[in-house]
């Protein structure tokens, strides 16, 4: 049996042609052109389909009477093809932007015949000498279903490998698919090759147990990664952000406030391809940071997308600089006045600005210097202790006290119980490098280069 995958349709979606000898069937059919290309010189006998919506059942009609072929769907997918505001054709313009989906001319609402076979739960169709299981899996929609045929599962949108089905719309339940769709899935092979409606082809297995998966191979240790934490850290990581599993490679994306953070654990660079149905999950900036006491080769990053943001230095000093008495520990009551300031310096995009709990936290912890004139917020510098050493995080000055020496005595107003100070700055800060030079910091050779997805989103 011959598998063809056709997805080269502006909105990502994917039909199946399996083939035997001069035979086909297809499985959730949109782009009628490029079907009809893939089904060649065959007869179309059956179309399968996995659910109601209506990116997935686009060319059903035109392909049914060209081919006299018979549709088989659920009962409830049968039933609710038939109305546009239930196959969503009636809102598809709304869903696509949605989706951050642009198409060439918008999508009239349709409607599709009834299926020729239905079933409610179960079904099977012996074709070609291959025995079809059709199983009920509702809660993405009342009608999803999933296609057993040798080692593959066409499942529709029942199953994804970056993203989890979506339960929360009209029609879905949370409860069924937890009840019922992911107790079918627990009960198969857990090498089974999954063919879903949208994204790339994986194994079964990689996505029912993606966390355990993540630990194992967190654990050995892959050769290529910009995520360095312990395991409790990675099981933090893992509770709080979006990530999947594949090939024995993890990839994570963390969510900031204005912008994403893409982390990976890699044994080979060739992984990082064949990520953009991943990181087209996302409508803002997506930042990829790479930390290394050696050059790096930047083409590995651009050729999936990433522009050259910015590149920082790292510099470090055991020199415990004086303390200016205008310099104080900043108070709860400061942080609205603080995250004001720090907000319109700093680049989000690059540059460790706080959240107001994390700040709370920084100020509790008296690593957090102000200086005020007149009452008012003058300039802000942030300590972070790790251990013994202290990261000088950030500092900056209002611009009603630039040129002056507010920025000098911030910068030297070091904790006195740190053993070691380091701080990153911007290699094109020339300012900040001579300030940190004369304070004592030297350049160590580790830089952080910093690149951007999407930012032109921001």
């Amino acid at each position: 049996m011959k598998l063809i995958v056709c997805n080269k349709n502006e909105i990502g979606i994917n039909s199946y042609v399996l083939k035997v000898n001069n035979k086909a069937v297809v499985i959730d059919p949109n782009d009628y052109e490029e079907i009809v290309t893939a089904i060649g010189e065959c007869n179309l006998d059956y179309i399968f389909l996995t659910h109601e919506h209506f990116d997935h059942i686009m060319a059903v009609d035109r392909l049914r009477d060209r081919y006299k072929a018979k549709v088989i769907a659920q009962k409830f997918a049968s039933e609710h093809i038939q109305f546009s505001s239930k196959n969503l054709s009636k809102f598809s313009n709304i869903i696509l932007d949605f989706m951050n989906k642009t198409i060439s001319s918008p999508i009239k609402e349709f409607i599709v015949r009834a299926a020729d076979i239905t079933y409610l739960d179960r079904y099977n169709l012996i074709w070609e000498g291959y025995n079809f299981l059709f199983t009920h899996t509702p809660g993405h929609t009342k009608g999803s279903s999933c296609i057993l045929v040798d080692d593959y599962l066409f499942s529709g949108d029942s199953l994804f490998e970056c993203c989890d089905t979506d339960t929360k719309g009209v029609g879905t339940s949370r409860k069924e698919y937890d009840g019922i769709t992911i107790p079918f899935f627990e009960s198969i092979k857990s090498d089974m090759n999954i063919y879903a409606g949208h994204y790339p082809s994986f194994i079964l297995e990689d996505k029912l147990k993606a966390r355990q998966k993540a630990i194992q191979i967190f654990i050995r240790r892959p050769k290529y990664t910009n995520l360095f934490v312990n395991y409790d850290d990675f099981n933090t990581i893992l509770d709080n952000c979006n990530f999947f599993v594949r090939n024995n490679n993890i990839f994570i994306i963390k969510k900031y406030t204005n912008f994403y953070k893409f982390y990976y654990l890699i044994n080979n660079y060739k992984n990082l391809n064949n990520l953009n149905d991943f990181f087209g999950l996302y409508k803002k900036p997506i930042v990829l940071e790479i930390i290394s006491n050696s050059k790096i080769n930047e083409n590995l990053y651009t050729q999936i997308g990433f522009k050259h943001y910015k590149v920082y230095s790292r510099y470090r000093t055991d020199k415990k600089n004086k303390n200016f008495d205008m310099v104080k520990i900043a108070k709860l009551e400061d942080i609205e006045e603080i995250l004001k300031l720090i907000n319109e310096t700093f680049d989000p995009l690059s540059d460790y600005i706080p959240n107001n709990d994390e700040l709370k936290e920084l100020i509790l912890k008296e690593e957090v210097f102000i200086v005020t004139v007149d009452y008012k917020l003058a300039g802000v510098s942030i300590y972070e202790k790790k251990n013994k050493n202290y990261y000088f995080r950030l500092s900056c000055v209002h611009p009603n006290h630039r040129p002056g020496l507010i920025g000098y005595m911030l910068a030297s107003t070091t904790p006195q119980n740190g053993e070691n100070y380091s701080t990153w700055i911007d290699d094109n800060n020339l300012e900040a490098i001579k300030l940190n030079t004369f304070l004592g910091y030297k350049e160590d050779g580790t830089k952080n280069y910093i690149f951007v997805k999407n930012e032109e989103m921001r």
